[in-house]
């Protein structure tokens, strides 16, 4: 028989409460600074003085400013994936992420539109092996999350049976992360009737 797992004492636990809460806390102050001076301009020190902690506090969490970035990154886009593509006992459901997008894209809530200048954060993207890496790894996890979606639908009849769930689910990210960049130089956009023919597109015809 296994051993029983050791409980952690209650000191411990407030301990890592505690330091789980100092790293969102200067996530928080990053995402912050960087929606009011860019990914670039805010110092470190700037970010720590914001969320009421040291550079020591800062180094604990994090090893430099790219594993930082990182850190801030997939927090916000992770949010952002979480709410529009629900997840839990219900199915996925396609048409329901599609309307949550144009909701997000309406409400100025699209990923990075209010936290993080799309053109500054893929060229620190560029610079940084590792900061392309995640984001990469990130697109990747909501693209399968996407499939599954379609998936999910065409067994459920609201979407074609005779298109391949991973290539809708790149185009449809891909359109997103598109979308974002359109939105950043200011490109007219009406998401509600671009959420109509998307969906008239991959719906079975009558």
């Amino acid at each position: 028989m296994p051993e029983p797992t050791p409980q952690a004492s209650p000191k411990e636990s407030v301990r890592e409460t505690t330091k789980r809460e100092t790293r969102v806390a200067l996530i928080h102050a990053g995402i912050e600074a960087f929606g009011e001076e860019g990914l670039d301009n805010p110092s470190l020190d700037a970010i720590c003085s914001r969320a009421g902690f040291t550079r020591g506090a800062f180094y604990v969490h994090f090893k430099d400013r790219d594993d930082f970035i990182i850190a801030v990154v997939e927090h916000v886009l992770g949010q952002f994936v979480d709410v529009i593509i629900a997840t839990g006992d219900a199915a996925l459901d396609l048409e329901r992420t599609v309307r949550m997008f144009v909701m997000a894209i309406d409400t100025g809530t699209f990923p990075f539109q209010a936290s993080i200048p799309g053109h500054q954060f893929l060229a620190a993207a560029s610079r940084s092996t590792k900061l392309r890496e995640r984001y990469v790894s990130l697109v990747l996890d909501a693209l399968q999350r996407v499939a599954h979606a379609v998936t999910e639908g065409q067994e459920a009849g609201s979407v074609r049976r005779d298109v391949d769930p991973e290539q809708v689910a790149t185009l449809l990210v891909l359109i997103a992360l598109g979308l974002h960049q359109a939105m950043e130089v200011g490109l007219p956009f009406d998401a509600n009737k671009g959420s109509v023919a998307l969906m008239q597109m991959i719906r079975p015809s009558d």
